[in-house]
């Protein structure tokens, strides 16, 4: 069934680090894929930080809208900005930073109906650095 989803339609999600609204899913329509409008506000330091997550059997498609940011991978860091597409593997650890003046705005499609269901956020260590022990040094 084809349908048209109107700016401002979809259900708000507050999420750790950024906040997103599901344009398309199960949940949102009955669909078999999903859908979000994902928006990482500029880091400042206060609350908590967007970490790495993962998302185990499907991969994501992202399209960079809006603000210059990072997108990392255990191993490597690339620079995105407006117009860029990032394509993330089923299960590897990723994340996306904010390193602009604005919100960074992505749109984040995913093969599966019920994103939630296949989703991980295991920490709030970056991507690609060593996690750190009680005594700040390097397990």
């Amino acid at each position: 069934m084809s349908a048209v989803i109107a700016a401002g339609q979809g259900r708000a999600l507050e999420l750790p680090g950024r906040s997103a609204v599901e344009l398309v899913s199960a949940a949102e329509g009955g669909y078999d894929v999903t859908a979000r409008r994902v928006t990482i506000p500029p880091e400042s330091g206060s609350g908590p930080g967007r970490g790495p997550h993962r998302h185990d059997g499907c991969a994501e498609i992202i399209l960079i809208v809006s603000v210059a940011g990072e997108f990392t991978t255990p191993s490597r860091n690339w620079p995105v900005g407006p117009g860029d597409v990032i394509v993330v593997s089923p299960g590897e650890p990723h994340q996306t930073r904010n390193t602009g003046p604005g919100d960074l705005v992505s749109l984040c499609f995913f093969p599966v109906p019920d994103l939630a269901a296949v989703t991980s956020e295991p920490a709030r260590e970056p991507v690609g650095e060593p996690a750190s022990g009680p005594d700040g040094a390097a397990r």
